[in-house]
């Protein structure tokens, strides 16, 4: 595996994300301040003009010699790494933001935290825009990032829906499972955990309430997404063999747990879509080079089995964001011939019905 390869994992419904309906006239947070590294505090900003309250942290500022221990203790692929190829790939990750997506007149006492991990403008704009038809219901915030370093955005995340008259708050994760280490982050940083998962920073403080809701795991609507992203590039179902390629986790533990919902979508797919096979696998993107390595080659000799039998190649990522795994399957997969449905299942109607069912069913229960 490249050790530029980024750490690139999950979300939940407090939407982390980048790009949407503008802050508007909802009150002003920057006098507030947010935990930092290891509890600093650091003044908290104003959000821009499309709701976007960035930290402004130079991640490479942040790593010093304590915090590099730090993060090697912590993540395995940063032990097989020096420290400069480390600082490289935290320089190429994504920021850790905060993003408003209701409009000023949205108030209300149930409000919605979605946690994404964030690839890039356009990838975090089109999971923004998916959920507009929720933020203009319930004061709506995405939070973007894996959270390593920092909590503030998810401070800043949690102002904003208090200050919009929020009393409870309802988090929506978009990994796919709760099988993962930024997950496990998030958690942490909202005292579900005693322990974080990368480095410990300050927890958020909030007077409401929250509720988790449920992961996508192999809810019937994503296994449609899918389905639909293989039927698009598809010629002959009965002739070709889908490859589901998901990130998955980077620890074995995880993956065991992980693996069988990404296969439970892959049996929906070879269902609906008529196909001669349909296989699922995790490549495992941010794990140590050997493990990941392994699953690249597993994927290819599946695919040039398949290729001698006489099948054509369909791939497909139950990704959230476009132009984050998708490049990195790119790379794994020269040299071979097959057709590659790139999109994000965000740019799926099922997806906004997804968040729009999930939080409506958290609301109905409170």
């Amino acid at each position: 595996m490249n050790p530029t390869h980024v750490l690139t994992l999950g979300i939940s419904l407090f939407v982390l994300a980048s790009g949407s309906a503008p802050l508007g006239a909802q009150e002003d947070h920057s006098a507030h301040t947010a935990g930092g590294y290891q509890g600093h505090d650091m003044p908290m900003p104003p959000a821009d003009d499309q709701g976007r309250r960035r930290m402004g942290m130079d991640m490479r500022d942040m790593l010093s010699d304590d915090v590099i221990t730090g993060l090697k203790a912590k993540i395995a692929l940063y032990r097989a790494l020096t420290d400069n190829e480390l600082r490289l790939n935290v320089a190429q990750m994504g920021e850790n933001y905060s993003w408003y997506v209701s409009g000023a007149d949205v108030k209300g006492d149930i409000g919605v935290l979605i946690l994404s991990h964030g690839v890039s403008e356009r990838g975090d704009r089109l999971v923004t825009d998916s959920v507009k038809s929720l933020a203009a219901e319930y004061p709506t915030v995405i939070g973007y990032g894996m959270a390593m370093m920092t909590s503030s955005h998810l401070q800043a995340a949690f102002d904003d829906l208090e200050a919009a008259g929020a009393e409870t708050i309802v988090l929506v994760q978009t990994t796919s499972t709760v099988y993962n280490s930024m997950t496990r982050q998030w958690e942490y940083i909202l005292g579900q955990r005693d322990e974080s998962s990368y480095l410990s920073v300050k927890p958020v403080k909030t007077k409401a309430r929250l509720v988790f809701a449920p992961n996508m795991d192999d809810d019937p609507l994503i296994g449609d997404i899918l389905t639909d992203y293989a039927n698009e590039i598809s010629a002959d179902p009965a002739n070709e063999v889908v490859f589901l390629i998901a990130h998955g986790p980077e620890d074995e533990f995880d993956n065991v747990l992980d693996l069988p919902v990404i296969e439970s979508l892959a049996s929906q797919i070879k269902d609906a879509g008529g196909f001669s096979d349909v296989k699922a696998i995790n490549l495992q993107d941010d794990a140590i080079p050997p493990v990941r390595e392994g699953n690249v080659r597993k994927l290819r000799r599946w695919m040039q089995q398949a290729q001698r039998s006489g099948k054509s190649l369909i791939v497909i990522s139950p990704s959230v964001s476009a132009d984050g795994l998708q490049h990195h399957i790119t790379q794994d997969l020269r040299g071979l011939d097959y057709k590659f449905n790139e999109k994000g299942m965000s740019q799926h109607p099922n997806f906004t019905t997804w968040v729009v069912e999930t939080v409506r069913r958290q609301a109905a229960s409170l």
